[in-house]
């Protein structure tokens, strides 16, 4: 009896199906002891740790972060602001990753800025690059204190040390004191109400000094004790709160702060 060719490709195709599934059942079954899964998670990467903006310039520093038992060990590399378009190379001290850009006129009117970069090293033992990329708010830093005092004649000289990025107008003052710093302490005058005196000072560094007229014109509670330091006293405080208006180019920022200085009349500690 003649065999049939249908039956015999139907018998062979149903066989090959039946081998293949038991060929991919088998499979499933030993990947996963055949297969070593890898992962990221443990992978050194960096992230920009802070932004400080000052007269001086900005300041960025770069945190690395070495997770499990690679060990990222970083050499040099660079940074790009994307909001300003600077880019400047890092600087590796002590395995912290800086990097300093001049300050330009943007910054004083951002708030948050996109930083992007690569930062070279060895991973390992072997060459490696990390790439980075992290929106970060900025820091801006200004500085105002206390340079020197004078006082003579009811007249107080305050000398200002001035260290801001924008514009800034210093004043009124807000209750000042001088006294001695001795047990009991003695006061040479104090003022209750404000005081219009004002000064401008522009951005960067600078040293600008109030010259004020101390007497009741001042104000109805202005009290006079000595019109020149106390005799056998050479230790004084100035107390001295103060606003200090910031002329940012989005508009003016006004805060009060106090300011306070600890001197020895005629040098000395």
């Amino acid at each position: 009896m003649a065999t049939n060719p249908f039956k015999t490709t139907l018998l062979i195709s149903i066989l090959s199906i039946a081998i293949a599934l038991t060929l991919i059942w088998g499979t499933a079954q030993t990947a996963p002891n055949l297969i070593r899964y890898s992962t990221l998670s443990n992978a050194p990467y960096i992230k920009v740790e802070s932004i400080n903006v000052t007269s001086n310039g900005v300041y960025i520093r770069l945190a690395l972060i070495n997770n499990g038992s690679l060990v990222f060990k970083p050499t040099g590399g660079w940074v790009e602001i994307v909001d300003t378009g600077q880019v400047v190379n890092v600087t590796v001290i002590n395995g912290t990753v800086i990097a300093k850009l001049p300050l330009t006129p943007q910054w004083v009117s951002l708030a948050s800025v996109g930083v992007k970069g690569i930062v070279s090293g060895v991973l390992n033992g072997s060459g490696a690059y990390i790439a980075f990329f992290d929106v970060v708010p900025i820091h801006v830093i200004n500085t105002i204190g206390i340079a020197d005092v004078s006082y003579a004649d009811c007249v107080l000289n305050v000398t200002l040390s001035v260290d801001t990025v924008v514009p800034v107008v210093i004043g009124p003052i807000i209750n000042m004191s001088l006294f001695t710093v001795s047990t009991p302490g003695y006061y040479v005058f104090e003022t209750i109400g404000i005081i219009n005196t004002t000064i401008y000072a522009p951005a960067g560094s600078h040293n600008v000094t109030l010259t004020i007229q101390v007497s009741p014109a001042l104000g109805r509670y202005t009290y006079v004790y000595s019109c020149n330091y106390l005799s056998g006293f050479s230790k004084y405080t100035l107390w001295l709160p103060i606003g200090v208006t910031y002329m940012y180019p989005t508009g003016n920022v006004t805060s009060y702060t106090l300011l306070t200085k600890t001197f020895v009349v005629g040098g000395g500690s």
